[in-house]
């Protein structure tokens, strides 16, 4: 094969939607089913169940053994009323332990007695793996693009299977708490390469399709974990841990399962790993490899006479004028580092937006799941509700990514989630002892949590659509990496919401609309190819940065060619 076939001709030559293709995305996709129900597992193993402390004799006390006295046991002291003194002694803490609502090994929280002034131990461990994550991103992505996407995607899914089995038998907080950070690595450089190759794997008129198909694997696995936790919800939360493991032990055999990415194999010209790709797919597909390339060849050399008669076109290739800019692919394979996206001013100015709208949703997103005990109602029905929510942000998705494009979806949604949280904290202010009105505050949640839901996911594409090939896992790096802050906050707002009640819903809602008005600036990128190098992505930037861009700008010497 030639060093310059576009990539994306390849895939529409062998059928966007062809066995091969199908097959191929399918794996990825179950390989997010692991990834989301690890990481959210800590709402059900690190479960806070309602306690007070346990019973204790006053006698051991007070020197008044004969006294008549009254005990009032408190979540984190016990206080002893003397009658006969007319005094009293308060404990500061539970001698004797706690007693909970719930057996004493429903999560760790209740084995290990991570309750009054150990409870910050809990946020700890859940933010730690948030650190992990943030590491994995920027560890996994750069490892991606020089050694390949399955090889990362393998590497990190058995390092998960291995991982979370430990944690299963793991005996002190100390090593729960090391184990979680590992982890979360693992769980980063595994989903983020299975979102790249899936990316990779279609023609930029169906990117938005693998991403919609991404964040329902995504959800599936949330849906599962709800039913999981609450069938194991009367054993010991290491049961659970145990059973949530064996979900990645196919890790053990994905090696035979799936290949290289087509895209990274052709931008870093290993040609003959791509020609068998290309050959297999053709195959499976029930084509002919020669014809396939003879199809790639012609629609190229058509876009190039077009290019010499017109200069840089705009093509109309969809039934719903859908436009793209076509760019002649350079044929020279380029390096780069993630030191690359610092250089340019503006690169780094979009890059800058994009790792703002990464904090808000990492933090708003993950802030949302790990609240679930908070909201009003049955907290299983709550977190499968919020799950659940999450196929509706995909259709929404589906409907909208290539309709009005990734800027306008993005603003949408973010607003959507800035203010149903924000109705819903002013619901809860006002709730009382009101029923109707703590399933209205619910209900906004789940509003909040479908719009934020819709726009992480859609920042997935939006960002994989503005870095060129060989920079874009470490674009992903970076962004993933800044999105740790926003995660690695957001278990404390559990903790947060106990203080101020009002105060992580506020938080939220300021996030959000801030981050709908920073995405103005960013250039659209629906219906455009992906860039292959940085004179490409520069180039795109500033003919459509900032707000004017919010639709395709089309200058006055555009010539609109449709494609048929």
């Amino acid at each position: 094969m030639e060093q310059n076939l576009d990539v994306d001709e390849i895939w529409r030559a062998l059928k966007p939607w062809g066995r091969y293709q199908i097959g191929q995305m399918s794996i990825m996709l179950v390989a997010n089913l692991p990834s989301s129900i690890n990481l959210l597992a800590v709402v059900f193993i690190g479960y806070r169940p309602q306690f007070q402390c346990a019973e204790i004799s006053p006698t051991n006390h007070n020197s008044l053994i004969n006294s008549t006295y009254d005990v009032t046991y408190d979540e984190c002291s016990v206080t002893m009323s003397y009658n006969q003194s007319n005094s009293s002694q308060t404990i500061t803490s539970c001698p004797n332990g706690y007693e909970y609502n719930a057996h004493d090994d429903i999560s760790f929280v209740t084995e290990w007695g991570l309750v009054c002034g150990e409870s910050i131990k809990v946020d700890i461990s859940q933010s730690l793996m948030i650190v992990g994550q943030g590491l994995g991103g920027l560890l996994f992505t750069g490892l991606s693009d020089k050694f390949g996407r399955k090889t990362v995607h393998i590497s990190s899914h058995i390092l998960l299977f291995v991982l979370c089995l430990v944690t299963a038998f793991i005996p002190s907080y100390i090593g729960f708490a090391v184990l979680r950070l590992f982890t979360g690595m693992a769980v980063e450089g595994f989903l983020l390469s299975s979102v790249t190759l899936c990316v990779e794997t279609v023609p930029m008129e169906y990117r938005f399709l693998a991403e919609v198909a991404g964040i329902t694997a995504w959800t599936t696995g949330l849906v599962m974990l709800t039913p999981l936790a609450y069938i194991m919800k009367a054993f010991s939360w290491r049961y659970l841990q145990l059973l949530l493991a064996l979900l990645s032990v196919y890790s053990l055999v994905e090696y035979w399962l799936f290949d290289e990415s087509l895209r990274w194999l052709m931008a870093n010209g290993r040609l003959d790993e791509a020609e068998k790709v290309v050959r297999k797919a053709s195959k499976m597909n029930k084509m002919s490899f020669d014809k396939v390339i003879s199809i790639v060849k012609a629609k190229m050399t058509e876009m190039e006479a077009l290019d010499k008669k017109n200069g840089p076109i705009l093509v109309a290739s969809e039934p719903d004028a859908v436009i793209k800019n076509y760019i002649p692919k350079n044929t020279e394979v380029k390096k780069y580092s993630m030191i690359d996206i610092l250089r340019d001013r503006l690169i780094l100015v979009n890059s800058t937006i994009l790792w703002f709208v990464w904090v808000t949703n990492s933090l708003t997103y993950t802030g949302l799941n790990l609240i679930t005990p908070t909201l009003y109602g049955n907290r299983f029905v709550n977190f499968f509700l919020l799950c659940a929510i999450e196929y509706f942000s995909a259709l929404t998705e589906f409907l909208l990514l290539n309709r009005i494009g990734r800027k306008k979806t993005l603003v949408m949604l973010m607003g959507i989630a800035g203010g149903s949280l924000l109705i819903s904290t002013l619901i809860s202010s006002l709730q009382g002892e009101s029923s109707a009105l703590g399933y209205l505050a619910t209900f906004f949640v789940l509003m909040g949590k479908y719009g934020i839901t819709g726009a992480f996911s859609s920042v997935f594409l939006f960002t994989s659509e503005l870095y060129p090939t060989n920079l874009r896992n470490s674009g992903y790096g970076y962004a993933s990496a800044f999105a740790r802050i926003g995660g690695v906050l957001a278990p404390f707002a559990y903790t947060f919401h106990s203080y101020v009640a009002w105060g992580p819903g506020v938080v939220f809602s300021i996030m959000c609309f801030l981050s709908a008005i920073m995405i103005f600036h960013l250039p659209e990128t629906c219906g455009r190819e992906l860039p292959t190098s940085i004179e490409e992505l520069k180039m795109w930037y500033k003919e459509h940065s900032g707000i004017q861009a919010l639709g395709i700008k089309q200058n006055k010497d555009t010539v609109e060619t449709k494609i048929n």
